[in-house]
């Protein structure tokens, strides 16, 4: 892979202007199969499984961590991915701004930070506003796949999505790679809630 091709891997959302900013995969990513998108990926151990088993299909990872994020660019340059970008930033703002309506096949959210203390709960990713994005953002039978360790946070979540009239719960098995979070709360003995929201 050329030096070239590695930095592609990076999407420079810090360049994109505003009346460039709707993001078009097929351009992205050289190709017009579906997109999904990991917000979180931590070291990118979920992302990089998912890209390696699912070759028709392309994924962007969301970071904020740069000291992950590279971790995980490094990992899919040792893997000899080609589809897979990364961006380091806001996922709210991503998400809003970036993404093409009915354009994302799947979302995977997995562990994101509970802020646990009820002052700290309008930092949570998962509101109402952000549900009206999974919504717009979605393609018809997309799916969005969520986990936590936390129960007050997962109550929550399902409250959120509960009261779309969109997305529906689903059942799905879960295959792939589990997250650095996962793996740990699973040898902690934690309890892990899981729920999959398909647009109608």
């Amino acid at each position: 892979m050329s030096e070239d091709s590695e930095q592609n891997l990076f999407l420079p959302i810090g360049d994109i202007q505003a009346t460039d900013a709707i993001i078009d995969f097929s351009c992205l990513f050289g190709n017009s199969r579906p997109v999904e998108i990991e917000i979180g990926i931590g070291k990118g151990r979920f992302l990089i499984d998912a890209a390696n088993r699912e070759p028709d299909s392309n994924f962007i990872g969301i970071e904020w961590a740069m000291k992950y994020l590279r971790i995980a660019h490094k990992r899919a340059l040792n893997a000899n991915l080609s589809n897979v970008r990364f961006v380091r930033a806001d996922a709210r703002e991503f998400v809003e701004f970036f993404l093409p309506a009915n354009s994302v096949k799947a979302f995977h959210i997995y562990f994101p930070d509970p802020w646990p203390k009820k002052r700290h709960h309008k930092r949570r990713l998962i509101n109402v506003e952000f549900r009206s994005e999974v919504e717009r953002t979605l393609s018809e039978g997309g799916r969005l796949w969520l986990a936590t360790d936390h129960q007050e946070y997962f109550e929550a979540m399902m409250e959120v999505f509960g009261e779309s009239v969109i997305l529906e719960p689903v059942s799905a098995d879960w295959v792939g790679a589990r997250t650095n979070y996962e793996q740990k709360y699973i040898d902690d003995g934690k309890l892990i809630f899981r729920q999959v929201f398909c647009h109608k």
